[in-house]
């Protein structure tokens, strides 16, 4: 029996048994397939459509590119509530491994980032990072939507903070995080740091970078849409994926208080333009900024009653100038004007900051009580004179007359109506007659007919 065990028999069968079965072991090794690449996203700012869309696009690419794990670096104070809904539904749906990576020290995920920390397939956070403070906050809202007493407000409050409360339990009972304390986040807006989350099981663990991050993750099991999967992090190459040029400007522009500056300065050129003969610098400044104000806008939860409203009050302003009530258009405007931009915003966790519309509001009247009212007054005083002092004055052709056009006297230009055949640039004309704030003109040396 002993013999049958000991060395006798026992080293033949070792060997037999490694020239057997190690060739098959060798093979199996070399034909595991090598894995994926890991892709590191980057997000730095407030949650917004952008950022949903930037994060689709990494997920597209690593679920295409095969790759073993899509991690998120993140730094955000939070919010919009849609888009924070839309990227917990990328990521129950994703099929492919998902880590969230508040990074670097000093950062945080605030609000928003609590969800989409909590809802990745792992969440790791740097040392001196913090997590929590989500509870849904609501703005004053557009006057009338809310009552005396506020209840409407307080309805609208309880409504969002329920719908939070059950996103984040969808969330923490599929990734096995500690769901009180995620739901205390969102009642109470409790916060934690990186090492106390970790105690309290809102996270997986801490990292000091992101060698430290792929060396824990490397072995974990994690679920994914298609069904279950091993990391396998340790050894894989890392690429990183920035936003691209379209999405870096979006994301900067896709904050209501630079859109509303933008949308300001806008309106100020053209109207700068329209007082002022000849397409100058000021249209082409205002232009430029209300392509951009409406770009973003495009990615902002825009209320179009509020967008009109706008419109509204900077028509009657205009209508103002060329028709005088004495006040009563400016008035019309100017309240439309601050209702317009109170809901231009359609979202409860993003508004347009009240002291910036204040300002706004008062360097419209001050805009168009003074600064273009000096104008009218002096071109009406020229007009009042004019019959004295302007007719058979000289004037240079600035715009081609066609018959209309711009011409140059008295060191303003004045749009202008020839009254025979086109005069063109560098003519001089002479002013035969002032119609409210245009001159009828003909070519100089021309005869009397």
């Amino acid at each position: 029996m002993s013999e049958w065990g000991g060395t006798r028999f026992g080293r033949p069968l070792a060997m037999g048994a490694l020239l057997v079965l190690g060739p098959a072991f060798l093979a199996a090794q070399r034909s595991a397939p090598a894995p994926g690449p890991v892709l590191v996203l980057t997000i730095d700012g407030d949650v917004n459509p952008v950022v949903v869309e930037y994060l689709r696009r990494g997920l597209r690419e690593g679920q295409a590119r095969k790759a073993e794990l899509v991690v998120v670096r993140l730094d955000t104070p939070g919010g919009q509530l849609e888009s924070t809904r839309d990227i917990a539904r990328s990521f129950l749906a994703a099929d492919v491994p998902i880590a969230v990576y508040v990074w670097p020290p000093g950062g945080r995920a605030g609000s928003a980032g609590t969800f989409i920390t909590l809802g990745a397939h792992v969440a790791a956070m740097a040392p001196q990072t913090n997590i929590g403070a989500a509870h849904p906050i609501l703005s004053g809202g557009a006057p009338g939507e809310q009552g005396p007493d506020g209840e409407q407000l307080k309805t609208l409050t309880e409504k969002a903070t329920n719908d939070a409360l059950a996103l984040m339990r969808n969330l923490t009972a599929r990734n096995g995080r500690n769901g009180e304390w995620a739901q205390r986040a969102i009642t109470q807006s409790v916060s934690a740091t990186a090492e106390e989350a970790v105690k309290l099981g809102a996270v997986d663990f801490t990292a000091a970078d992101m060698s430290d991050l792929l060396a824990q993750a490397d072995g974990r099991k994690v679920r994914v849409s298609s069904g279950e999967r091993v990391l396998r992090t340790a050894s894989a190459a890392v690429e990183f994926l920035p936003m691209n040029w379209r999405e870096a400007l979006l994301c900067r522009l896709a904050n209501p208080n630079i859109a509303y500056i933008l949308m300001m300065l806008g309106i100020y050129g053209l109207i700068i333009e329209l007082k002022t003969p000849g397409f100058g610098g000021a249209g082409i400044l205002g232009a430029i900024c209300l392509i951009l104000a409406l770009y973003s806008l495009s990615v902002l939860p825009v209320n179009f009653a509020g967008l009109a409203l706008i419109a509204i009050g900077i028509g009657f302003l205009i209508g103002e100038l060329f028709s005088p009530t004495h006040g009563l258009l400016t008035a019309g405007g100017i309240a439309a004007f601050t209702v317009g931009s109170l809901i231009l915003v359609d979202d409860p966790q993003l508004h347009i900051s009240r002291p910036l519309i204040a300002a706004v509001a008062v360097s419209l009247i001050g805009f168009f009580v003074f600064a273009l009212g000096a104008i009218v007054k002096g071109q009406r005083r020229r007009v009042v004179t004019g019959a004295q002092g302007m007719i058979g004055r000289l004037a240079e052709v600035r715009q081609p007359l066609q018959p209309e056009g711009t011409v140059f006297v008295d060191g303003a230009l004045w749009t202008a109506e020839s009254v025979e055949t086109p005069v063109d640039v560098g003519e001089q004309v002479e002013i035969l007659e002032v119609v409210g704030l245009r001159l009828r003109v003909r070519r100089a040396g021309t005869p009397t007919s």
